[in-house]
């Protein structure tokens, strides 16, 4: 037999048989690509041994067409051909219950259906009550069924209308409106393919009927391939567009040429130059339709995909000029709004310090809006289904979530960000597989479905959109880096130039406190022996010792300061530890009474716990106190009563004490100047101005650190930052 099939003798050429190969091709090739999308889907499986069979019955049908014998046509057909034709209708009935969702019922069915019609293929091959030997048509020789073959046709029609009343009853059950119409189109289709079954009329009654069945199951495979990848490739829709529109036009040329050779080819093929004559003129005519003709027309009915890829030109060279993430991120948002018309769009874009993802295009007047309907303006960064989104890259339509076979692994989760995002396409902004950002488009306003073009579009569109966030943030990151730096250097050279200061006048200070020091205490002495005998003295007189007193004393007071300002920094391993939290509530209890004759109220929220540092007792209490009073005194400036919040707290390193008042405040023009020695806002005679000049020193010399925060009429906030005794720490 084999001898017989690879003989070349055997065969002729017959162009009939070229159109039904190539379709064969074309459906393997469909269904080839189907399987590739998803390998394990069942129904993209069940479509490949569909295709498979159609392919099998067209591509041998083409050899007995080619056949130049009876007998080598029937090898072909009943080896062969007969096979892929039994195997067509078990195939389908197998796409149908799995289409249906009802492969766990009809399991046993499905088996014993492939078994019966491979029993009607083992008996056409072991009998001649099946198949005789096949008539030569107009097309090429063609086989005659036998009346036992009636029973196939039977098994054939029967399966037919079952598989038909599974598709009925899945499309009426099925609530999804895109299921639905994925069966819809499977039921049109299958219903298109039946009409293939003309090519038995040859077969039973040796009519002269064209077997055109290839062009229907062609149709059917093509329309069952879209109800498959509709989900998976919005192209196709393009492609399917494209090719039907180029058939349509193609054929306004292509067959007007071919009707006129057939009637003017008696009279053409009579004279080589006549025929030569004919065959330029109609390239002449052929070239000028594809270069000129052709373009036009396809640009008239895909003009909005044209459209559609001129914005998204103009939006690529917009970009280049662009500076600034929320430039970039209006520009996109401006884009999107007028060109697909969505009734809601929100991007989210990545923050690195939240690790978290913020509407960034929520503008003031869209805020109450956001408030009334509680929209969501951040995302968790560890969403699985955001982090899916980063890994496969891809738009995501809502339509699609439950018939997407790779939604598999996150469909819920999908669900769940796509009913709290209210969102239809989700459009992610990936850039080496980290997330940048998402768009999240509603309903079209027309409310009409979102196409292959718009998704062309949103495609190109987040590419560009996702590498000129990425340049934009990573700008923006080293202008804040710059920014922060900068902010330091100012801090640090303050600091050098208050240190500098502090240094000059304490040595300053140090100097002037002993060479005042000895006069003062002969001038305070002398005073008060004199005032001890003053019973003789006049009551002028004895006024004006108080007065020397008094001013001795005031004087005395302020060298001290002085002495305690001048004194070198604490040497570390001398001195002790000590509970920073026993050292405040004694200053509290010292100054409690004094503030509440005053109207002031001292609230300390401290929890109980140890405060450990290491420093002089006195010299801290002194730091404490100075703030305290300082506090008072705001608050007096601007009413009679009011209170000061004490918060003391500790981490692994620092242990921080804030006082915080509700006083008068400090001017940004003297905040930087607080600190200096001899600078004071209080009425001559109150203060020297050296109160904070010795806290800071104080704190500078136990290794901290004083700072200030305040708001004239509001309050200041006096902050000391103390080193955590390690011993403590560990």
């Amino acid at each position: 037999m084999l001898e017989q099939l690879f003989n070349l003798s055997n065969y002729r050429y017959n162009p009939h048989a070229i159109p039904v190969m190539v379709v064969s091709i074309l459906i393997f090739s469909i269904g080839l690509f189907i399987l590739l999308q998803a390998k394990k889907s069942i129904k993209n499986v069940a479509f490949f041994f569909l295709c498979a069979s159609l392919s099998l019955w067209l591509w041998t049908i083409g050899f007995v067409y080619f056949s130049a014998n009876p007998q080598i046509a029937l090898l072909w057909y009943k080896y062969f051909t007969f096979f892929g034709v039994v195997s067509i209708m078990p195939s389908a009935y197998l796409f149908s219950v799995v289409s249906s969702d009802r492969l766990k019922e009809q399991r046993n069915f499905v088996i014993g259906v492939f078994v019966l019609s491979y029993i009607f293929y083992l008996l056409a091959l072991t009998t001649d009550k099946f198949i005789t030997s096949p008539k030569l048509y107009f097309w090429g020789y063609y086989p005659h069924y036998k009346p036992l073959n009636f029973f196939f046709l039977f098994l054939y029609f029967t399966l037919f209308l079952v598989i038909q009343a599974n598709l009925w009853f899945a499309y009426k059950r099925e609530e999804i409106a895109i299921k639905k119409t994925q069966i819809r189109t499977i039921i049109i289709s299958f219903i298109i393919g039946f009409i293939a079954s003309v090519d038995y009329i040859a077969k039973i009654w040796t009519v002269s009927v064209y077997p055109f069945g290839f062009i229907p199951i062609f149709i059917f495979t093509c329309l069952l391939a879209y109800s498959i990848i509709r989900y998976k490739t919005f192209d196709i829709e393009t492609v399917i567009h494209k090719t039907a529109l180029w058939i349509l036009s193609s054929s306004f040329i292509i067959i007007p040429i071919f009707l006129l050779y057939r009637w003017f080819f008696p009279y053409i093929r009579k004279t080589t130059t006549l025929q030569f004559g004919f065959w330029a003129v109609n390239f002449l005519i052929l070239v000028f339709y594809l270069r000129i003709i052709q373009p036009k027309i396809d640009h008239f009915f895909q003009r909005g995909r044209y459209k559609l890829e001129d914005i998204s030109s103009r939006f690529v060279e917009d970009l280049i000029h662009l500076k600034g993430i929320n430039k970039l991120i209006q520009r996109t948002e401006d884009t999107i709004a007028g060109t697909l018309y969505p009734r809601r769009i929100d991007i989210f874009i990545y923050s690195e310090d939240k690790r978290n993802y913020k509407l960034a295009n929520l503008s003031a007047d869209r805020q109450d809006i956001v408030n009334k309907s509680k929209k969501v303006v951040e995302l968790e960064g560890e969403d699985s289904f955001l982090q899916w989104l980063a890994k496969n890259d891809k738009v995501v339509y809502r339509e699609f979530i439950d018939i997407d076979p790779v939604y598999a692994p996150v469909r819920e989760k999908a669900k769940d960000y796509l009913e709290l995002t209210q969102a239809i396409v989700v459009v992610p902004l990936v850039l080496n597989e980290k997330l940048l950002g998402i768009i999240n488009l509603g309903k079209k306003a027309s409310l009409r479905r979102y196409s292959a073009v718009d998704f062309h579009f949103l495609t190109t569109l987040k590419n560009e959109s996702s590498i000129a966030i990425s340049n934009s943030l990573l700008y923006e990151n080293i202008e804040q880096q710059v920014r922060q730096r900068t902010q330091k250097l100012v801090e640090v050279q303050k600091q050098l130039i208050q240190a500098e200061k502090l240094a000059t006048v304490g040595t300053l200070a140090g100097g002037v406190a002993h060479e005042i020091n000895n006069p003062l205490t002969a001038i305070l002495a002398n005073t008060q022996m004199l005032l001890a005998t003053a019973d003789s003295f006049d009551a002028d007189a004895k006024e004006s010792l108080k007065l020397i007193e008094e001013a001795s004393k005031r004087c005395r007071t302020i060298v001290q300061k002085l002495m305690t300002y001048a004194r070198k920094p604490l040497e570390s391993s001398e001195v002790p530890e000590i509970d920073l939290l026993k050292v405040l509530k004694k200053v509290i209890s010292f100054l409690g009474y004094q503030l509440e004759q005053e109207n002031v109220k001292i609230i300390s929220e401290v929890k109980e716990d140890t405060y450990i540092v290491r420093g002089n007792h006195n010299e801290l209490e002194q730091v404490a106190t100075n703030l305290i009073l300082n506090a008072k005194d705001a608050i007096k400036q601007i009413k009679e009563s009011g209170v000061i919040y004490i918060f003391l707290s500790k981490s692994d390193d620092w242990i921080k004490l804030e006082v915080k008042d509700e006083g008068a405040g400090i001017p940004k023009k003297i905040i930087s100047r607080i600190f200096d020695p001899f600078f004071t806002t209080k009425d001559v005679g109150k203060g020297a101005g050296l109160g904070l000049s010795i806290c800071q020193t104080i704190v500078e010399k136990h290794n901290g650190s004083i700072a200030v925060q305040s708001e004239p009429d509001k309050g200041s906030t006096f902050t000391v930052q103390l080193p955590i005794c390690i011993e403590a720490r560990e």
